[in-house]
């Protein structure tokens, strides 16, 4: 099998990557024996055998003669492949099965499993399409704010129905390895309870390699799940001052720790509402603890003081090191962690209007 670092750009590729990479298989998996026999167009020269997990590096090629190809070899087992024109993709799962591709609607036959997954692929690409579209048409500078606003929308709802199927092909495939195809990607769009479904030890793709940044962050989930109670840990303000979570958790009233970073954009997307929710419920109780991801103490203070943020703020200013991420778990911001009187967690990333109906049912107003 030829090996070649050389990369494919177009635009079916992104979209291969998109719905299916994010998993490693540079580990010791037991090596099979693959084929994959096709017919193409008169027109296309060369098709490229892709592993979509390494950002669809290209791992071999074939010429295409009087319209057929060929390509074999060994390799890990149920890693994901795909066989590429330059401009689509038909993917498939190592399992050994023998390969049939037809390079015209990209549709092939194989195993039961394969020949599923090439139906979602296929289902879920004109989807992945119009984002690239939508985001093609974000980066004009001629749209109007209201245009932007609307094509936002837009995307957030394509955004929302794509994660959803994929959420019904995982848990509907527990038997299988076609989740491995998609958990990669998919992982920080679920819920605690979303997670531990996926990693339930009896999936039959729980050892994939793919599953390892699922494991991570239900790991890290498990940390904060709503039930148990606060860990507490020591980290400096704003002045340097050592201060324990404790003195405010666990006395009584409701706390809520904000993990974020003055370079987080999506964090500062978020500040006017946690400001807003602030000030309508903090003199009956409700108090707010930031602790910052960031990594320098002038951009920390600025953020501060330019978004209104009128709560203790916190940081060891270690970025992803921060010992917090540790404690509770965090690799994505922003991310929030709501504890009652007793020092419980009751909930997990509020955000948007579910922070203001959780006060609400709290605070009865």
């Amino acid at each position: 099998m030829k090996t070649t670092t050389k990369r494919l750009a177009a635009v079916g590729m992104a979209v291969a990557a998109m719905i299916f990479g994010g998993a490693t298989v540079a580990d010791a998996q037991q090596m099979v024996a693959f084929e994959v026999n096709g017919k193409a167009p008169a027109s296309l020269k060369k098709v490229y055998l892709i592993d979509v997990a390494a950002r669809n590096a290209v791992i071999d090629s074939a010429s295409v003669t009087a319209g057929a190809f060929k390509l074999g070899g060994n390799i890990q087992k149920n890693i994901v492949l795909g066989v590429s024109d330059g401009s689509f993709t038909a993917l498939f799962i190592n399992d050994g099965t023998p390969i049939q591709i037809d390079m015209a609607d990209y549709k092939l036959k194989g195993s039961a499993q394969n020949e599923k997954l090439n139906a979602y692929y296929r289902e879920l690409t004109p989807i992945d399409m119009q984002l690239a579209d939508i985001l093609g048409k974000a980066r004009s500078r001629q749209l109007t704010k209201e245009q932007m606003d609307s094509i936002g929308n837009v995307y957030v709802a394509l955004s929302e129905k794509k994660n959803a199927r994929l959420k019904e092909i995982v848990l509907q495939n527990a038997d299988n390895m076609i989740p491995a195809a998609f958990v990669g990607n998919m992982a920080y769009s679920l819920g605690y309870d979303e997670l531990k479904q996926i990693c339930n030890p009896q999936n039959a793709y729980y050892n994939h390699p793919s599953m390892e940044q699922p494991k991570r962050l239900f790991a890290g989930l498990e940390k904060r799940a709503p039930g148990k109670m606060f860990t507490d840990m020591t980290i400096p303000d704003m002045d340097g001052k050592e201060h324990k979570l404790s003195e405010w958790i666990g006395k009584g009233q409701y706390v809520m720790i904000d993990f974020w970073a003055a370079w987080c954009g999506p964090c500062r997307q978020e500040m006017p509402n946690v400001v807003a929710n602030y000030g309508k419920y903090h003199d009956k109780g409700f108090e707010i603890i930031g602790i910052s991801f960031d990594r320098t103490a002038d951009a920390w203070k600025a953020a501060v003081k330019q978004m209104g943020m009128t709560w203790p703020q916190l940081s060891d200013l270690r970025y992803w090191q921060s010992a917090a991420a540790g404690v509770y778990g965090i690799s994505a911001i922003p991310a929030s962690i709501l504890f009652d009187g007793s020092g419980k967690i009751v909930a997990t990333d509020l955000r948007g209007p579910q922070l203001g109906e959780k006060l609400k049912e709290i605070y009865g107003f």
